[in-house]
């Protein structure tokens, strides 16, 4: 295998160009206009849903780009992100998180049964969370108006973890007490079927293809390894989590943090110039670029954040199914 298995990041204009019919396979031409197909509809209504949910961006013009790279027919080791790669961000910032903070109070009544210790450790957690933000964070500021108007002697453990929830999560707060509480009310929102995980259409497939070909398919997200469990275990398509040889997480080091992909790829008993890296995020590819990870892959979708000239250079997909090859 070498880097010539894969297209040229930035070739030249005319190269971008759909070569004549006869000059390629009837098969990879109908994948072309397929495509094609695909675009224009995303182009025409353009993309929206808002990146981290705070506005509605318009990352249309990236849709059109026509760099269509094929996995390295040798590469059998595909990492992915979750979030603009596998599934809609719009599914964790307007889905997930408004689940989390509208169940807080249901969650501790059903799950919990309202027993003290258990919300005790759960309001330790997240006042834990708060003492370590900045003195100036927003956070602190509402949670101080808030207890200005709850007396905590008489208000109930469970009403004073609903305001500091609202609090941490009103201003995106990533918190280990927080992430603690939003991941148990997650998963009882997929065990009694109130949410189904989000992947898109061309995820199977994908791991179909992957698994026909011998090509071992791991996750690397933010989120963590249990959330990612119960994203793709409950998901629009089924239970997929046979699909996968790894889960990783930030427990991992950082996904912006270069020596993360090393330590992957040590777990995965893989050389790094071995794995192909798909991610929507800018600063995570150059990082696994700099790791020595050997296909570094930018996945644009509808709603992503667009993209700059740091993006542009990397090799670039709007659907996972162009990863595949051929086959055998």
């Amino acid at each position: 295998m070498s880097a010539s298995d894969l297209p040229p990041t930035d070739p030249p204009a005319q190269e971008k160009n759909t070569p004549p019919a006869d000059q390629e396979p009837s098969s990879k031409k109908r994948k072309v206009e397929d495509l094609s197909t695909t675009l224009t509809a995303a182009t025409s209504t353009g993309a929206s849903n808002g990146f981290n949910a705070a506005t509605d961006i318009d990352n249309a013009a990236d849709l059109t780009i026509n760099t269509i790279p094929i996995l390295p027919r040798d590469c059998k080791t595909l990492l992915l992100d979750i979030e603009g790669c596998t599934t809609a961000i719009s599914f964790v910032h307007d889905v997930l998180f408004p689940f989390a903070k509208t169940n807080v109070g249901k969650y501790l009544t059903d799950e919990l049964k309202g027993e003290e210790a258990a919300c005790q450790t759960i309001l330790d957690a997240l006042i834990q969370d708060v003492e370590k933000l900045d003195e100036a964070h927003p956070s602190r500021a509402e949670i101080k108006e808030k207890k200005s108007v709850l007396d905590e002697a008489t208000t109930s453990t469970s009403d004073q973890i609903v305001a500091y929830v609202e609090a941490l999560m009103s201003h995106d707060v990533k918190a280990t007490g927080l992430k603690g509480l939003q991941g148990k009310i997650w998963k009882a929102g997929y065990a009694s079927g109130e949410l189904k995980g989000h992947i898109y259409d061309d995820f199977k497939p994908l791991l179909d293809w992957c698994k026909a070909q011998g090509v071992s398919v791991s996750i690397y997200s933010s989120g963590s390894i249990g959330a990612q469990k119960l994203l793709f275990g409950h998901s629009n398509a089924g239970d997929l989590c046979g699909y996968f040889a790894s889960h990783f997480d930030t427990t991992s080091g950082g996904k912006k943090e270069v020596e993360s992909y090393g330590k992957i790829a040590k777990d995965l008993g893989v050389p790094v110039e071995e794995i192909c890296f798909v991610s929507d995020a800018e600063a995570e590819l150059v990082a696994a670029r700099e790791a020595g990870i050997g296909f570094p892959v930018m996945s644009i979708r509808a709603g992503n954040k667009p993209l700059t000239d740091v993006g542009r250079g990397f090799p670039i997909v709007h659907s996972l199914l162009q990863i595949c090859g051929s086959g055998k």
